[in-house]
């Protein structure tokens, strides 16, 4: 499930074909996070990037100073965030 999308009639075939040719591409999974900068240099180390960028995994940085519908669509979304506005955002 993707926020703020749905999945399209196109990735629908793209994934019918892969099946017919038997090659699967690797499913891509995208988390949008949003944490403090302390806790993004403690978690966002460059071997955890790599590794999860080697797997199909990637990384993107929320904005807070623009609508989180204009920046999606996330997988995931990781937050280590709080407050009512925000809050409400992530609902």
């Amino acid at each position: 499930m993707r926020l703020n999308g749905e999945i399209s009639h196109k990735e629908d075939e793209e994934d019918e074909e892969e099946k017919q040719s038997g090659v699967l591409q690797p499913e891509r999974l995208v988390v949008g996070y949003a944490l403090t900068s302390k806790k993004k240099k403690s978690f966002l180390q460059p071997k955890l990037e790599i590794l999860a960028r080697n797997k199909g995994i990637s990384f993107v940085a929320i904005d807070q100073n623009r609508p989180l519908s204009d920046q999606g669509p996330f997988d995931v979304v990781l937050h280590k965030l709080s407050g009512m506005e925000w809050c409400e955002i992530i609902e």
